[in-house]
């Protein structure tokens, strides 16, 4: 039974989303938030076998060689990111069912979002290499048609840098799984779990690439906040929620669960990227390039707390992934509410909407709390639980930088709320906006408040699966 919520979680969102192609469109919209609910429905049912400390496998398919196997493979890491990739993918979707009510293409657009859930998905829980770089393309051919789904020129040159910018970075990693497989003629992860292998920095280093690209981490990071402004705003919600975050699965299962490599330079790397990011938010006016520039200092951060290779690292990195996908996901849903309602995403034109919207500004501004590390949200204990990591290292400067990043965020997410919601009057040129749009940035928000007030419940799968991976 296990085996058939796995395959189901992975399967039905990955074949139906192709029936989003054939549907009419009231069908196709309630088909694809059907497909990948029951994705994250079926996965719930995983939770209580991986929260014990249990994992779970499934081989369908090896081809000779070793080099390619259609296999699976759950334990408390895929879990985790898998919940989350299926719940924030759900939560998009059934707030297009009214931000896309009037766009063209989408018979696309529905057929593309719920393939891009389903190979995160897929990804997750993928135990050979190269079906997890599989499931990575699509992933990366899903982004580039959604980034440039509105078709303009100029939108186009986005997408299409957004597309060659991830694949160079996955070009170089599949080099590094070429060469991993020549040195050990085996692609699967619990094989290679703990083997020693020749020239391991070469390959990782070469891996290492394609996380970063995929990840937004400094310096290949300015394609995400060209492709924010352009998108679709639940398609954003998706991108900087989960897809970036693709690429720190990718670190977590290869450098710190199967070969247990870190070098200190990531460090350093990570903190200056999201020290970067959080300056260049602070200068922004597009709503949607602030938060994309957040979400390059905030992966940063959770790369920060894996890159230290401890238990409590590995764990802050997992729980404020949790923290920084949810509310992540709910500010760009809000930056989609505001600019439907003004037609504008500068926050110098804007102001004063906590008067005509209170329950939408509290909702978004539960969110940035969240981000920006404020009692009692879950952001703030994974941020806290990051900065003791790394002081329990003796990496003290990092630990620095990290607090002052820390504090850059509040300013910048401060400066957004005031310039949506608070100071002049609303601008006069408004629209009626939906309240399922509005329910959905809520509810988002509702969430990060109750992971931060049950935060032992919350921690409870990231805790079970750094336990199993340093057992």
């Amino acid at each position: 039974m296990l085996a058939f919520f796995l395959m189901g979680a992975v399967w039905i969102p990955l074949i139906g989303s192709l029936f989003c192609l054939l549907f009419p469109r009231k069908v196709r919209e309630g088909w694809a938030v059907g497909i990948v609910g029951l994705s994250f429905v079926l996965l719930l049912f995983l939770t209580g076998w991986i929260i014990q400390g249990k994992s779970l496998q499934i081989d369908i398919l090896s081809l000779k060689g070793g080099y390619f196997a259609l296999s699976f493979f759950a334990d408390g890491i895929s879990l985790t990111f898998a919940l989350i990739f299926s719940f924030v993918g759900l939560v998009s979707l059934i707030y297009s069912l009214s931000y896309m009510k009037e766009q063209e293409n989408q018979r696309e657009y529905y057929f593309m979002t719920s393939l891009m859930i389903a190979s995160l998905i897929g990804a997750s829980f993928s135990r050979n290499l190269v079906l997890f770089y599989i499931f990575w393309e699509i992933a990366a051919l899903t982004t580039w048609r959604l980034v440039g789904f509105y078709r303009e020129e100029r939108i186009v040159w986005i997408a299409d840098k957004t597309f060659l910018m991830t694949f160079l970075g996955s070009s170089f990693m599949l080099m590094g799984f070429c060469l991993l497989y020549i040195q050990t003629g085996s692609l699967d992860l619990i094989q290679l779990k703990g083997v020693a292998v020749p020239n391991i920095n070469l390959i990782l280093f070469l891996i290492f690439l394609g996380i970063i690209a995929k990840s937004a981490i400094l310096p290949l990071h300015t394609w995400l906040s060209d492709a924010h402004p352009v998108a679709p705003s639940p398609m954003s919600a998706i991108l900087s929620g989960v897809e970036v975050e693709i690429g720190l699965l990718g670190f977590l299962r290869i450098f710190v669960w199967m070969a247990g490599v870190s070098w200190n330079w990531i460090l350093i790397l990570a903190v200056v990227s999201s020290l970067i990011g959080a300056g260049a938010a602070l200068v922004e006016k597009d709503i949607k390039r602030i938060i994309a520039y957040s979400t390059v200092s905030q992966v940063g951060y959770i790369l920060l707390g894996f890159a230290l290779l401890t238990r409590i690292g590995v764990v802050a990195g997992l729980l404020y992934f949790i923290v920084h996908a949810i509310a992540k996901a709910s500010l760009f849903l809000g930056a989609g509410v505001v600019e439907r309602k003004y037609g504008t995403r500068d926050i110098t034109k804007l102001g004063g909407l906590m008067k005509t919207s209170p329950v939408f500004g509290i909702g978004f501004l539960f969110s940035a709390f969240s981000i920006a590390g404020f009692p009692p949200f879950g952001g703030f204990y994974a941020k806290l639980m990051v900065i003791m990591g790394v002081v329990k290292e003796s990496h003290f400067w990092v630990a620095t930088l990290a607090i002052a990043t820390a504090i850059l965020t509040m300013l910048y997410l401060f400066r957004l709320f005031n310039g949506i919601f608070m100071g002049k009057e609303v601008p006069e040129k408004s629209t009626s906006s939906s309240r399922l749009m509005i329910g959905c940035v809520v509810f988002l928000g509702i969430i990060s408040l109750v992971i931060g007030i049950f935060i032992t419940q919350s921690l409870g799968l990231p805790v079970a699966a750094v336990a199993e991976m340093f057992k």
